[in-house]
C-alpha cells in the first residue's frame, strides 16, 4: 500500500485552505508529511471545493512548480492534482511520477497531449465524479442502487478510450470518487466504500480519498472537517484492511499509527 499525502498549495480548500500556500509552509509541510510515513506528496494549486475560486493554467503552474523540482531533489515521489491540460502537460514535462484527476482527462485536449506523450506517461489517476466538472457538486442523479454499476460503465468507457490511443492499461489507477464527488446523500459513498472489493477486483489498482469528506461529516452529524478525523481513519482502517492500494490522505501519522497497532494485533508472537 502507498499513502499519499495531501499538500494543498491553496487558498480556498475545504480543509486546509491558505495554511500551506506559501512556499516555505508547503515545504516544511511536504516534508513533514513525508516523516510522518507518507510515500508520495499529493500537491494541488486548484481547489475543487464546491465553493471555490477557478485560477488559470499559468497561475497554478505558478504555484508548484519549485515546489515539484524541490521534491524530486530530494529523492521525494510526487502525485499533482490536476485537470487542466497545459498543467497536465507541464507535469508529464517536469516527470512527475503521478497525475491525480478529478475529471478522468475527459477533454479532447487533454487525451491528445496524453496520446502525444504515450512513451514518457507518469501514472493516470483517473476519478469519477457525478458531473465530471471542475469541482464538486451536491446536485447529484446518482442513487444508491445504480451506483456501482454507473461507475463501471464510466470506467469502462475511459480504459477502452485511453486503450485506443495507446495509453498502457498498467498506467491507469482508477478513484471511484467519494462525497460530494458523488452526491450529497452520504450513503452514496458508503455504498461504494462496502463494495470496494469488487472495484478492486475488476479494475485493478485503486486509490481512494476519504479524508475529512463531507459524507464523514454528515454521518457523524455535520460536524466540521477539523472533527472529522475519527470518522476518516474508520473508513481508512477499512480501505487497508481489504488491500487498497493507494490511500490519500490529510493526516498520515494517524493513518500510519493505526495501521501499526493493526499489525501488531494481527501478529503471532
Amino acid at each position: 500500500m502507498k499513502i499519499f499525502g495531501i499538500l494543498n498549495v491553496t487558498e480556498d480548500s475545504f480543509s486546509d485552505g491558505g495554511k500551506y500556500f506559501e512556499f516555505e509552509n508547503s515545504i516544511q509541510k511536504g516534508i513533514e508529511l513525508i516523516h510522518e510515513g507518507a510515500d508520495v506528496i499529493d500537491i494541488g494549486a486548484q481547489s475543487s471545493n464546491i465553493n471555490c475560486k477557478l485560477i488559470s493554467p499559468e497561475l497554478e503552474w505558478e504555484r508548484i512548480e519549485k515546489q515539484i523540482k524541490y521534491f524530486q531533489s530530494q529523492k521525494i515521489e510526487i502525485s499533482v492534482d490536476t485537470y487542466k491540460p497545459r498543467v497536465i502537460q507541464k507535469c508529464i514535462k517536469a516527470k512527475v511520477d503521478y497525475i491525480n484527476n478529478i475529471n478522468s482527462f475527459y477533454t479532447k485536449e487533454s487525451l491528445d497531449i496524453l496520446q502525444e506523450y504515450k512513451n514518457e506517461l507518469p501514472y493516470l489517476i483517473l476519478m469519477f465524479s457525478h458531473n465530471q466538472g471542475d469541482k464538486a457538486s451536491q446536485n447529484s442523479n446518482l442513487d444508491r442502487n445504480s451506483i456501482v454499476d454507473t461507475i463501471f460503465k464510466f470506467f469502462d468507457f475511459k480504459i477502452q478510450e485511453l486503450l485506443k490511443i495507446g495509453i498502457p492499461e498498467e498506467k491507469l489507477i482508477f478513484d471511484p470518487g467519494m462525497g460530494l464527488f458523488l452526491g450529497e446523500d452520504p450513503y452514496l459513498s458508503i455504498k461504494v466504500l462496502q463494495e470496494i472489493k469488487t472495484f478492486k477486483s475488476k479494475l485493478g489498482k485503486i486509490m481512494v480519498s476519504v479524508s475529512r469528506k463531507s459524507f464523514i461529516g454528515n454521518l457523524l452529524g455535520g460536524v466540521p472537517p477539523e472533527n472529522r478525523e475519527v470518522g476518516t481513519l474508520a473508513c481508512e482502517l477499512f480501505l487497508y484492511s481489504n488491500q487498497i492500494e493507494y490511500i490519500r490522505t490529510h493526516n498520515v501519522k494517524q493513518l500510519k499509527d493505526a495501521i501499526h497497532i493493526t499489525e501488531i494485533l494481527l501478529s503471532h508472537f
